[in-house]
């Protein structure tokens, strides 16, 4: 796999041999983009897509993910770069004018949703921004095999969650909401959601549970699984 340097950004040049950029990668090139990606972070998603020629909004609601995102920018060519675009916003409350044939969710996105009403608007701008048919791939960690230990602690290790990490994920943790700051980051914790929550919640947004993975290689889900990777339909 991989290493991260020390601010947890995956060098550009050996990305493409992690799992799950490899299948997210597929998933987005047999729709075409642009993409959507929701929780972007570091940006590691995002920039691998545009590397394979894909138009990619990457959204965020943390300000230093951000901009440790846009620092990988003086290191692809101008073509790549121009296929990037990142926006400091919540996804919860995201509504942009563009439509897209795939949303995606990565790294376990969803668990930075504390509650069923923070996963439920989530899920309502993944609908809202789909072009009909599209395609919400995401990854979350399955909570029956997650050890209670990493369910209600502070995830200041980044590398301490199951995989896929969130590489640099403290940086969300660390954020204080500012005097007047929009957004109101928090200290936040990552949550595991069920297939079963989130098959109610995606019914109740008007997404339809099309295929549910264990693992990046396309292994089918089992309920002792640590995580499950999903495909819907909206």
């Amino acid at each position: 796999m991989a290493g991260n340097d020390a601010r947890g950004r995956t060098p550009l040049s050996l990305v493409g041999q992690e799992p799950d950029l490899v299948f997210y990668t597929r998933q987005a090139t047999e729709r075409g983009g642009p993409v959507l990606v929701l929780g972007s972070a570091n940006g590691r998603v995002a920039w691998t897509l545009a590397e394979h020629g894909l138009s990619v909004l990457g959204v965020d609601p943390s300000e230093r993910m951000v901009r440790a995102a846009e620092e990988s920018r003086a290191s692809v060519s101008a073509e790549v770069a121009g296929r990037v675009r990142f926006l400091l916003a919540d996804p919860r409350s995201l509504r942009q004018p563009e439509r897209f044939p795939v949303v995606l969710a990565p790294q376990n996105a969803l668990g930075l949703m504390s509650t069923h009403e923070d996963l439920e608007a989530f899920l309502a701008t993944v609908r809202y921004h789909l072009v009909p048919g599209g395609l919400f791939v995401y990854d979350v960690l399955n909570p029956s095999t997650e050890p209670a230990s990493t369910q209600n602690r502070d995830e200041d290790d980044p590398g301490a969650a199951l995989e896929p990490r969130r590489p640099g994920f403290s940086f969300h943790l660390r954020e204080r909401r500012q005097p007047g700051a929009p957004l109101g980051i928090r200290r936040l914790k990552l949550k595991p959601f069920s297939v079963q929550e989130l098959d109610a919640a995606m019914a109740a947004g008007g997404l339809t549970p099309r295929e549910r993975y264990g693992r990046f290689d396309g292994k089918p889900f089992d309920p002792e699984d640590s995580r499950h990777i999903g495909v819907a339909e909206g």
